[in-house]
């Protein structure tokens, strides 16, 4: 049963951006499921992979778009994309090092992830870009 759901306060208007993030609700939704039916384990270094990969793509691409309409807070936001990747790292070291409790902790992580960066971060960099430039955003 999914416990993050996504919602249209969530959508950036950037289709590719807002199919990223519905990716990141499904890892959190996968993890919790799998953990619920104590198979938490088994799924936990596909995930990791797969945010691994995810960080690298989305925050590339973010940080294009970022770079090309002048956002103001580029800088800040990177920083923010650099400690999430750091984190991501840490959390497969974790797991490489067979530490306990991993399944719980990426759990937090991902919906920290959500609660923090896509809605305050993310939702910010979306206003400046409907706000001064239309040409990416639909809404």
């Amino acid at each position: 049963m999914p416990i993050a759901f996504w919602r249209d306060e969530y959508a950036t208007g950037i289709e590719e951006i807002d199919q990223q993030h519905r990716f990141l609700f499904s890892l959190i939704n996968r993890l919790h499921d799998a953990m619920s039916e104590g198979k938490g384990q088994e799924v936990l270094s596909d995930i990791l992979v797969q945010l691994g990969q995810y960080t690298t793509e989305h925050f590339s691409l973010e940080e294009k778009i970022m770079a090309q309409y002048n956002y103001p807070h580029l800088e800040e936001h990177r920083q923010a994309h650099q400690e999430l990747t750091q984190d991501v790292l840490k959390l497969q070291n974790k797991m490489q090092n067979h530490e306990q409790f991993l399944t719980i902790e990426l759990s937090q992580f991902l919906t920290n992830w959500l609660i923090h960066h896509i809605k305050n971060e993310d939702l910010k960099m979306i206003e400046y870009l409907r706000k001064y430039r239309n040409a990416w955003v639909t809404k």
